[in-house]
């Protein structure tokens, strides 16, 4: 008898866990799926912002570009690579880009975040599409964003970066 209540308590004990475990994964899988996902950084175009290899975590959910943000999309090339760049216009702005200056809406944007000043001779002036937005990566010289491309759709968006968690030194939220 008191070998059988053991065993039923051993037997409880399992399933508690596994139930947990399983649910922690499900839970897991759909966070990752439908809400946010990891994403590694691949190539220098962002730096000093990010650093080939870094990691980052993609908010997916209702999100909504805004100009400024850091975000990751598919660029739909011939590598099928995606592409991490930051928001420089949205749909209907005015954009002109010029010997390293970028206005828009006839404001030239503050950017301390660009590494380096700017000696390629990507002069654009457009205004930006419905449907789409203007990319640039923060390492302008090393760069292939919408100076070359064009303005991407917006359905090409797969997140914005909101997390680095990937290197450890750099651990902490993206602004």
């Amino acid at each position: 008898m008191e070998q059988q209540e053991k065993n039923d308590g051993l037997k409880k004990e399992f399933f508690s866990w596994l139930r947990t475990i399983v649910l922690t994964v499900v839970i897991t899988l759909l966070f990752c799926q439908f809400i946010a996902r990891p994403s590694r950084v691949d190539g220098r175009s962002m730096e000093n912002t990010f650093y080939n290899n870094d990691m980052v975590i993609l908010w997916e959910l209702n999100y909504k570009p805004q100009r400024g943000d850091v975000i990751v999309c598919n660029n739909k090339n011939p590598l099928n690579e995606n592409l991490i760049k930051r928001v420089i216009a949205l749909p209907g702005d005015q954009i002109t880009v010029r010997n390293g200056t970028v206005t828009v809406n006839g404001e030239q944007l503050n950017e301390p975040y660009v590494k380096e000043a700017v000696w390629s001779g990507y002069n654009v002036q457009m205004t930006v599409p419905e449907g789409k937005i203007f990319l640039m990566g923060d390492n302008r010289n090393n760069s292939a964003d919408s100076r070359m491309i064009g303005p991407l759709d917006t359905s090409a968006i797969i997140g914005k970066a909101v997390f680095r968690f990937f290197p450890f030194d750099r651990f902490g939220s993206v602004s």
